[in-house]
């Protein structure tokens, strides 16, 4: 036990809560001279300082908050080691309690309050997906409730940033089973935002019910219930629930990913709506009861006088009390109040349709252009083309270009992620044999077989010829067609791209010598690695060779615009030939053989001054010179450097152009 400790600027006060992975105390932050903060210091399990998994996911949970700053995500303040030892976590301290306390406590919330709290969590998870951050863990223990009703999503200890590797194993589960998504359960190593939608759907049913969808006495008989059971239904459970937060929760557990919300963002979007549903019920509510409780009025609104209450004698079937004729002021009379009615009407109704009217084509297109992520631009894009699309237009074909490339580089990741995982089978909604073709061409595309790869691809755009050629779609059974030849165009405009570079890049060497041109080397410029590649290919150095087609093909091995540089890097790889055991001694007098022909041809100059052949020569001597010194002149072993100082020194003595 820690408390009462004085642990460098932090003063343990007491204990919050303890897990599998540690304990987390309420602490004192001396964060300056004048400056004291109370924190959430999480220190890890003494039982665990040995294990290298559970330090790394530890350390993880640190780095994972170190990009997130949210309102509703709790807050790193520092991140260390225990007497160089025990790492510690100190988090923003959140003055109030856990959700599963308070769901303890009160048995069950209402569903206004859910409401509330969930579009907080969903603006929450919809930063930390956006961030490529999915949380895998979401549950009520994890979520802070604030004494003022902030809610803050916390614990992000086995979250998993999808640009780093994973530290689960293949085929493993992580989590908590009670809230774990069908693919969690199944073992997916690539788990999207939609995995963190489905825990939020059993989130948002046991705070309204007070239990879970589902119960089972094993986690294996909970694994089997999330992938093949269906929910009860909530509206049983709860007999006010909106019909429209009951249909948002039966999605978020639909087994299928694909069909669940799109995104956080849309959830939030969904909840609002059930806010402002409820609020307009309320007001026309208490209208009515209102209108119940005062004096008759016509229909101007004015209190009901005696020519009124005879009409609405008449109307009954009463006969009209007779009363000497008055003479009826011109501000009084019916008509005028009618014509000031009608008028007030029909600027209401103006301002509705102001309000409710379709976004013209340039807003809605400047919306796509400030679309943040790939998602949200390809929705922008779907409903400015839904408005539209059958209008034509610059606008149109600029828009529909858009949806086009973002879902085809959606589908481009799909496809990757899952051949990265080794999950070759499709999923349901997908064609099979498009599928199959599609998996085989990707196999190509590594292997470097770019007439295999174009064969397939070839295969899969022939599938759904129609499809295939629509500029855009947004019928989503068309859509589930197009896109499988839109993602096939596209790799087959990559094999295109790669052939062309491949001669380009034969063509720039050439010049290059004919020239006397240097051809400068940058590690981040795919051509230059590529030329370096072939250079150092022809120079008969298959190890650097092989080597910096590596590095190649590991800088753009990833979907989009630098897919042909890919493709080029896994042909170059099939031409180059094992390289030698011992390239440091091998590469030495491979340089020396360059130059010694150098030095032959420097010597046949000086002898035949009248050759035909001279001046070709003393090129090849200044252009042997200059390959030497920049394909060499990264090289850490010193033979090697004496061999470039050797050519530097030889350019000296060359003839001049």
């Amino acid at each position: 036990m820690l408390i009462g400790q004085q642990i460098g600027p932090f003063e343990i006060e007491s204990e919050l809560g303890s897990g599998a992975m540690g304990t987390v105390y309420r602490a004192k932050f001396q964060r300056s001279v004048d400056k004291v903060m109370p924190v959430a210091l999480k220190v890890v399990a003494l039982g665990l300082l040995g294990n290298e998994s559970a330090m790394a996911r530890f350390e993880r949970e640190a780095n994972i908050l170190k990009q997130l700053k949210h309102p509703h995500i709790v807050k790193l303040i520092a991140y260390g080691k225990i007497n160089k030892a025990t790492p510690y976590i100190a988090m923003e301290y959140i003055d109030g309690e856990a959700l599963d306390r308070v769901l303890s406590r009160r048995g069950k919330l209402g569903w206004e309050e859910v409401v509330a709290y969930g579009k907080q969590l969903a603006e929450a998870l919809q930063y930390a997906h956006d961030k490529g951050i999915i949380h895998r863990d979401l549950k009520p223990s994890n979520l802070m409730l604030a004494r003022d009703g902030t809610l803050k999503l916390t614990d992000f200890g086995i979250a998993k940033d999808t640009d780093v590797t994973a530290l689960t194993g293949a085929n493993s589960t992580i989590g908590t089973a009670a809230y774990m998504s069908p693919e969690q359960c199944k073992g997916d190593r690539n788990l999207t935002n939609k995995s963190d939608l489905y825990s939020l759907g059993v989130l948002f049913f046991e705070l309204l019910t007070g239990r879970k969808p589902f119960t089972a006495e094993s986690t294996v008989e909970m694994f089997m219930k999330h992938v093949h059971e269906k929910p009860p239904r909530i509206g049983k459970l709860v007999n006010d629930l909106p019909t429209k937060f009951e249909s948002l929760i039966l999605q978020l557990l639909e087994k299928d990913k694909e069909d669940r919300p799109v995104d956080a963002a849309w959830v939030a979007r969904m909840l609002a709506e059930v806010e402002e549903d409820a609020f307009a019920r309320k007001s026309a509510g208490l209208a009515a009861a209102q209108a119940r409780n005062t004096k008759p009025t016509n229909q101007s609104g004015d209190r009901m006088d005696a020519d009124d209450r005879d009409a609405a004698r008449a109307l009954r079937g009463k006969k009209k009390k007779t009363k000497k004729k008055v003479a009826v002021p011109l501000y009084q009379q019916k008509w005028l109040h009618a014509v000031g009615l009608s008028a007030v009407l029909l600027t209401m109704a103006f301002g509705v349709y102001l309000m409710v009217r379709p976004a013209g084509p340039e807003e809605m297109f400047t919306a796509i252009e400030k679309a943040e992520t790939p998602t949200d631009k390809i929705e922008a894009a779907r409903k400015f083309l839904d408005s539209h699309g059958s209008k034509g237009g610059d606008l149109v074909d600029k828009a529909a270009t858009i949806y086009r490339e973002a879902t085809v580089r959606e589908r481009e990741k799909q496809l990757a992620n899952r051949n990265k995982a080794d999950m070759r089978a499709p999923a349901e909604s997908d064609d099979r044999d498009a599928y199959e073709k599609a998996m085989l061409a990707i196999d190509a595309e590594k292997e470097g077989d770019l007439g295999h790869m174009e064969a397939m691809w070839g295969k899969v755009k022939a599938r759904f010829p129609e499809e295939a050629t629509l500029p855009f779609t947004t019928n989503d059974q068309q859509l589930a067609k197009a896109r499988w030849g839109w993602v096939a165009e596209k790799r087959l405009t990559d094999v295109k791209t790669a052939r062309a570079e491949l001669v380009k890049m034969n063509e720039k060497i050439k010049n290059s010598r004919v020239n006397e041109q240097p051809l400068t080397y940058d590690p981040a410029n795919p051509e230059a690695v590529a030329i370096r590649t072939l250079r150092l290919k022809e120079m008969g150095d298959p190890e650097k060779a092989g080597k910096t087609c590596t590095a190649l093909i590991a800088l753009t091995d990833k979907e989009g615009e630098n897919r042909a540089w890919f493709l080029v890097g896994a042909y170059l790889r099939t031409t180059i030939p094992k390289g030698a055991s011992d390239p440091a001694a091998v590469r030495v007098q491979r340089i020396d053989k360059w130059l010694e022909t150098a030095v032959t041809l420097v010597q046949q100059v000086k002898t035949d001054p009248d050759n035909a052949s001279r001046q070709a020569w003393e090129r090849d001597v200044r252009n042997r010179c200059r390959e030497v010194a920049e394909l060499y002149d990264d090289e850490p072993d010193e033979k090697v450097k004496e061999a470039v100082r050797r050519a530097a020194e030889l350019a000296k003595k060359a003839p001049k152009k």
